[in-house]
């Protein structure tokens, strides 16, 4: 009786979010975008932070898309329970307390779903765009005025408050920015701008130029948005202020996935990280250089002597010891979740059914950006960026197909 004089009582229980679905997923994206500006800043201001503050504000951020990502269907719920449970096992066989292989299982999850809950590809424009006008904006704050910006934002002290970096690795080259917040040889992106890398909300570099590649995709992808040439505006300058090497060869290699390399196979999708990964372990093997510089082959063999340099133990994610293998995604992706982890979360992302063909066109992107960053860099597990990219892919796959 009472259900049927109330209307809302019959229902489902998810449906009181929808109303508020827009503007939440707006909220993280934006707070998972800034937070580490955000804490930098309280750091610098007197506020001391640390590790676990970092690892507090990125539960929140999850559990908060968690909350507003996933509904009454089974499916989403299955997959997150899986994979949390094989992390788990990974952290027991280690006898480690790190449980932030589960963090890199969870980001995906919780925030494709968020995109697929989201209310239409306009929505998911905008919150792109405004992610793009942000980094962009404190980027030429950051390089305009840099003696102001260096009072508010020493990225040295907070990444030492955090944990992530020594007393000992800082350096009057870099002063107060990011080690590799200063190019030492010449700059390769506009060369009369100067050394200084552009780290914008980021805090280094690297994650700033992947963010121009993901911004690029997304303009790229989305041919009837609003804003689009502002949006490859947005991606050009944050490139360029980060002299984002990397980044900038990314984007043409995303340019031909979406033109034409979404036409391959699913199974070559599949495959491709795992050639990848045997090529680095026969270029680790067989070479016979030790020493490496700072550029596109001496970071190749960097990457290689780092994969090879794992025992089987490595390879099987369960090895108790913690390595630094920031400068190779794939030996760091190994170390967390384990060949077998990863065979089975590719194989979700590559060969899960796409809704559209334009869903696929941006997957296909995401995974030439994935395979290619792991070479040289975990920062694909980050939430810096890649809260923004499974989003994106989430949107796109639950989006109709465009006219």
């Amino acid at each position: 009786m009472t259900a049927g004089l109330n209307p809302a009582a019959t229902l489902p229980a998810a449906d009181w979010r929808a109303p508020y679905q827009g503007r939440v997923a707006f909220a993280v994206l934006i707070g998972a975008l800034v937070f580490n500006a955000a804490l930098c800043f309280l750091n610098t201001a007197g506020f001391p932070v640390s590790g676990g503050t970092v690892m507090g504000a990125e539960v929140a951020i999850i559990a908060l898309t968690l909350g507003f990502a996933l509904d009454e269907r089974p499916g989403p719920w299955l997959i997150l329970a899986g994979l949390v449970t094989y992390g788990l096992l990974l952290v027991v066989l280690r006898g480690s307390t790190d449980v932030k292989g589960i963090r890199d299982f969870l980001i995906p999850v919780v925030f494709y779903n968020l995109g697929r809950r989201s209310p239409d590809l306009r929505s998911a424009d905008r919150a792109v765009l405004a992610s793009g006008v942000i980094v962009v904006v404190m980027g030429l704050f950051e390089y305009g005025l840099f003696d102001v910006y260096q009072q508010y934002f020493n990225i040295v002290r907070y990444y030492v408050a955090r944990g992530s970096m020594s007393p000992s690795e800082i350096n009057e080259l870099t002063g107060s920015l990011f080690t590799s917040g200063i190019r030492p040889d010449s700059r390769t992106i506009l060369p009369f701008l100067g050394p200084h890398r552009v780290s914008s909300v980021f805090l280094e570099p690297v994650s700033a130029g992947n963010f121009g590649a993901v911004l690029f995709s997304w303009a790229l992808y989305r041919r009837t948005m609003r804003g689009r040439a502002w949006l490859f505006l947005c991606a050009a300058i944050t490139i360029i202020l980060a002299d984002a090497r990397f980044g900038a060869y990314v984007c043409v290699a995303i340019a031909g996935a979406m033109l034409v390399g979404y036409r391959l196979p699913r199974l070559l999708w599949f495959a491709l990280p795992f050639t990848i990964l045997l090529a680095l372990a026969v270029y680790g093997f067989e070479s016979m250089q030790v020493t490496w510089q700072n550029d596109m082959a001496g970071r190749l063999l960097w990457a290689a002597l780092l994969v090879t340099s794992l025992p089987p133990a490595g390879v099987w994610g369960i090895l108790p010891d913690k390595l630094f293998l920031a400068d190779s995604g794939y030996a760091y992706a190994l170390t967390q979740i384990g060949v077998a982890g990863a065979l089975v979360a590719w194989g979700l992302f590559t060969l899960m059914p796409a809704r559209n063909p334009d869903g696929w066109r941006l997957r296909c992107a995401m995974a030439i950006y994935l395979c290619l960053l792991l070479v040289i860099s975990d920062s694909p597990f980050s939430i810096k960026t890649a809260a923004l990219v499974w989003f994106m892919l989430g949107a796109a796959d639950g989006a109709e197909r465009e006219a």
